[in-house]
């Protein structure tokens, strides 16, 4: 049966995925290392204990030294990858791994036994010992085992090749060895602690970022329901108020047997039928809202349609001013809603519509746009100049949005007045700015439809 440590190192899904060669390969350098060592140790006359020229090794010791390579080199192959291999994922090591561990102690005692250059492999048994055992106190003992047999196995080995102070010569190498693993395996678990505490940072910031976008889409979500809501109230909805009412006077007309009027009602239904189908693929297409015109033409367009429809007098002052798109906007919404209080609410008779440019106290300059009836007046509700009613609440958050203000209170002339001021800015620009100005001003009234 093929274990989960055999599966991790027989097939792609094993390793770890991502573009760099060491994810690919994550043992590549375990790998060069065995290999190296044993190379090493292979070499005659090196410090292996293949000294063919020297002719210290008996030969019934021979065959053994071979084996210890052999043994070494399968018992990683075998077992040590696999546990490395956890051990690089993080995972804690299964009973495979601390078998591996034992057998490679003992493995090292045995070598150094029948030859003391065998504790050279130390070197790449310290850094598994360490990167397998999840603690460091395990570590440090398991450490102190490993040092154990090898000095055991080198002094026994001292001893036969008639060194001098085996035992002395194999505690001094034994105990050395051991410090220097201790030393290096305790900056290592240091630098991976810290390494673990940055990746942990790392992830909370990833999580937060990803709480962080998914409310900024949420905040995007509500605020572009808000934005459409308030496009729909100034446009499409003052359309289809105007429609009923226009076929309303149509049913009047036609109750009367007064045809003709009748069928002017019928057209003006049609023309403002055809505006509210373009206003809402304007909407939809997020297109230009002011036309070819500009501010001013789009001005006159939405007050001309209020004189066809109700026969009121609109009356529109208006300076040319160069201003930023989104000021032109905010400014026709402005003027599309008072428009539209003065035809729903005031009984007016006539609408003054004024587009200027006013001083502030800080020396800047503010486009100024007032919308004045001659009707019954504002409300209670709306005394102090504060803005009532959803249509109102809208462009006030529409004009704070643009750094403006907008009040709504009576007029001079006892009906109702609607101002909003907003900062000028150069066309293309969102700093302060000076608008040109043109002195123009035009009356225009209109008749009894």
């Amino acid at each position: 049966m093929t274990s989960d440590d055999d599966r991790m190192l027989a097939t792609p899904a094993g390793e770890d995925p991502g573009p760099g060669d060491a994810a690919r390969r994550p043992l590549r350098w375990w790998d060069i290392g065995v290999v190296a060592v044993v190379l090493v140790m292979s070499v005659p006359g090196g410090i292996g204990p293949f000294e063919w020229t020297s002719g210290s090794i008996p030969s019934p010791w021979f065959g053994l030294s071979v084996g210890v390579l052999v043994v070494f080199v399968l018992l990683y192959a075998a077992m040590g990858r696999a546990a490395l291999l956890r051990a690089l994922r993080d995972r804690p090591p299964t009973v495979r791994g601390v078998v591996f561990l034992a057998l490679l102690i003992l493995l090292l005692g045995a070598a150094t036994l029948i030859y003391p250059s065998y504790a050279t492999l130390q070197c790449m048994a310290y850094p598994m010992l360490w990167t397998i055992v999840p603690r460091y106190a395990r570590a440090v003992l398991a450490s102190a085992l490993l040092a154990l047999a090898i000095g055991v196995g080198s002094a026994f080995s001292y001893a036969r090749l008639g060194v001098e102070s085996p035992v002395w010569t194999a505690g001094v190498v034994a105990v050395l060895s051991f410090a220097f693993s201790v030393v290096i395996g305790t900056w290592i678990t240091r630098v991976f602690a810290q390494g673990e505490r940055y990746r942990a940072v790392a992830e909370s910031l990833r999580e937060a970022q990803a709480e962080v976008a998914e409310l900024s889409a949420l905040a995007g979500a509500g605020a572009e329901r808000e934005r459409l809501s308030r496009e729909l109230h100034d446009t499409l909805t003052q359309t289809l108020t105007g429609l009923v009412m226009l076929s309303e006077q149509a049913e009047r007309a036609l109750a009367a047997d007064d045809r003709e009027r009748a069928r002017d009602r019928m057209a003006r239904v049609r023309e403002a039928s055809r505006a509210a189908v373009a206003e809402a693929r304007a909407l939809v297409a997020t297109t230009q809202p002011l036309g070819d015109g500009g501010l001013e033409e789009a001005i006159e367009r939405v007050a001309g349609r209020l004189r066809e429809d109700t026969g009121m007098r609109v009356v529109c002052e208006l300076s040319p001013l160069v201003l930023d798109r989104e000021l032109q906007v905010v400014l026709l919404r402005a003027a599309q809603e008072g428009l539209a209080n003065a035809r729903r609410h005031s009984r007016a008779s006539s609408v003054t519509i004024r587009l200027g440019v006013r001083s502030d106290a800080t020396g800047g300059a503010r486009a100024i746009l007032t919308v004045e009836d001659d009707g019954v007046g504002f409300g209670a509700e709306s005394s102090g100049g504060a803005l009532g009613g959803f249509g109102l609440s809208g462009l006030r958050d529409r004009v704070r949005l643009v750094g403006g203000e907008a009040g709504f209170g009576a007029g001079s002339d006892g009906g109702a007045r609607l101002e909003v001021c907003v900062p000028l800015v150069e066309h293309g620009s969102r700093g302060t700015g000076v608008a040109r100005t043109e002195a123009r001003g035009r009356a225009t009234g209109g008749g009894a439809a």
